[in-house]
């Protein structure tokens, strides 16, 4: 099967007074359909940059130096080339780390769901955004998909606007969703119940899925794969047994041995 995402010798630099800093350097990686590939690492290893890449969220003193990113063997991301608009919130969904700063605050949910529905999916009827908003809600395992509708973000638990978040950026259907650090503010439990529908959300709809964690134990739970990225570069990349069970670099075994419980 050939792969769903393709980041081919990627390097990005930002642009400051004293001269450009790297922020990724050669970084490559795949992602097929129905399989989840989890990147972690310290703070400021990158692991952000790269995700916000494959979406075009980059901020504007950043560029693309070399390397390419392409979606379904089409280019989306080279040097002097953004195509990002055309997948954004249609052929690629993006959950964020904090659920309430990527909902709005003063729209319930049902809008919110409809906003991004008529703007990604071309000539969708009333009933249809209708029938959709409920169908997701009721995906994200949430029992009462009529009361979250009629909500407005701050009436629901952390966990729900999580869910309600995963929610808008699968209601499209997009072939890849790109996790970013979106259970680092949740209750243990809630994270494993977020874990647990994600691996649901892969298997039933096939779909790709990029992690972005710094919890290795999370990313263990969850993923197929695992890139592990120090200073903008990934220094070790394989299946998550392999990776975490058999390490090959000194890096990724300094991560694992700062883990208390890890056997």
């Amino acid at each position: 099967m050939s792969a769903l995402l393709t980041i081919s010798g990627l390097s990005i630099t930002a642009r400051l007074a004293t001269g450009d800093l790297p922020l990724l350097d050669d970084v490559d990686l795949e992602i097929r359909r129905g399989q989840i590939v989890g990147v972690v690492g310290e703070s400021g290893s990158g692991k952000t940059t790269l995700a916000r890449s494959v979406v075009g969220l980059l901020d504007r003193n950043v560029r693309v130096a070399s390397g390419s990113v392409t979606l379904a063997g089409d280019p989306v991301v080279a040097p002097g080339v953004d195509r990002t608009d055309r997948v954004r919130g249609s052929a690629v969904g993006m959950v964020f780390q904090d659920a309430s700063r990527s909902l709005n605050p003063l729209m319930k949910v049902r809008t919110q769901l409809a906003e991004v529905l008529r703007r990604h999916v071309r000539d969708i009827t009333r009933p249809e955004v209708e029938r959709r908003s409920v169908e997701v809600l009721e995906q994200m395992r949430i029992s009462d998909p009529a009361r979250v509708l009629d909500s407005y973000p701050h009436q629901l638990s952390g966990g729900l606007r999580q869910r309600v978040a995963i929610g808008l950026a699968v209601v499209t259907r997009p072939a890849l969703v790109i996790a970013d650090e979106c259970t680092t503010a949740l209750d243990v439990t809630t994270q494993t119940k977020v874990v647990a529908l994600f691996r649901t959300l892969v298997d039933e709809l096939g779909i790709g899925l990029l992690f972005v964690t710094h919890d290795l134990m999370l990313a263990s739970d969850l993923c197929d794969r695992i890139a592990v990225m120090s200073a903008g570069r990934v220094v070790e990349e394989g299946d998550v047994t392999q990776v975490l069970d058999r390490p090959q670099q000194d890096y990724t075994r300094r991560l694992l041995a700062a883990i208390p419980s890890w056997n």
